[in-house]
């Protein structure tokens, strides 16, 4: 069966894996092993469409059913993810966002990040939500972990500075600061956001995963370089707050932005992809 302890290495398997090309796999618990339509199999995948001869989780179902598309699409991409209400809110005004999304949304989140490269965060994410970013609900891998940090403001209270895993920040600050385990990458203030993606590339990294916040993935998406934009839209409506995207105003309709797009649904929420730059 599918598991947390397993999932992580599924995906991995299937990212590896051709665009049409047909999978087998045989899992026993923390087992995945790729095998052939000749030899013993419990899991395949053809077309996209994952058939199994054991009760798949319906969580896990739904999680496989968003990201394989994704997975088999494309071998690069920059994904922007956001959990918000149905009126588009992100947050209230104070900060508080736990939780606007349902709970068990955490494991497919720990999925996403566990077949990103990189994830990038700003760095009022760090401040307000104090996250990790790691896969620690999933065995999984855990991304490279990216913060823009336009004036060098964090310090080592946080803790994604005290795990022992490798940042780095992006900065326009000539402030002398050690941050633990991280690289400190200074870039010209003069186009801040260009010449982070210009590092970005130059590191390599194939898929990348914008979390957060608002603020940065609005000015990625100014920029263009978001390939998919996914809201995980809960069913409840909070009335006021943050916004989940700010970006540069538009005098007419026609300006707005009519994305190709296509939606899952995970628990009892409604995941939408924007697919921007296809």
């Amino acid at each position: 069966m599918i598991t947390s302890q397993n999932i992580g290495k599924l995906l991995e398997n299937i990212k590896k894996s051709n665009k049409n090309e047909t999978l087998f796999f045989y899992i026993n618990n923390s087992i995945i092993k790729r095998t052939t339509k000749n030899k013993k199999y419990n899991l395949s995948l053809i077309n996209n469409k994952i058939e199994t001869n054991f009760k798949l989780n319906a969580l896990y179902k739904s999680i496989l059913d968003i990201l394989i598309p994704i997975l088999r699409e494309k071998k690069k991409l920059t994904i922007a993810q956001l959990g918000q209400s149905i009126d588009g809110r992100i947050a209230l005004n104070n900060g508080n966002s736990h939780y606007i999304n349902n709970k068990k949304g955490i494991h497919y989140l720990h999925c996403l990040r566990s077949i990103s490269d990189a994830i990038v965060v700003g760095s009022n994410t760090i401040k307000k939500d104090n996250p990790l970013l790691t896969t620690r609900k999933i065995k999984g891998n855990n991304p490279k972990r990216i913060i823009i940090d336009g004036s060098l403001s964090l310090t080592n209270k946080y803790k994604i500075f005290n795990d022992g895993y490798k940042n780095i920040v992006f900065t326009k600050s000539k402030k002398n600061k050690v941050l633990n385990n991280t690289t400190i990458i200074r870039l010209d203030k003069n186009n801040f956001t260009k010449n982070i993606m210009y590092q970005i590339n130059k590191l390599e990294y194939n898929y990348v995963l914008i979390e957060g916040g608002s603020k940065t993935i609005s000015e990625f998406i100014n920029y263009k370089y978001i390939d998919l934009l996914q809201f995980i839209i809960a069913p409840i409506i909070i009335g006021s707050g943050i916004n989940s995207l700010n970006l540069k105003e538009i005098k007419n309709l026609s300006k707005a932005l009519r994305p190709k797009f296509s939606y899952n649904t995970l628990e009892k929420e409604l995941v939408v992809n924007l697919f921007l730059n296809s």
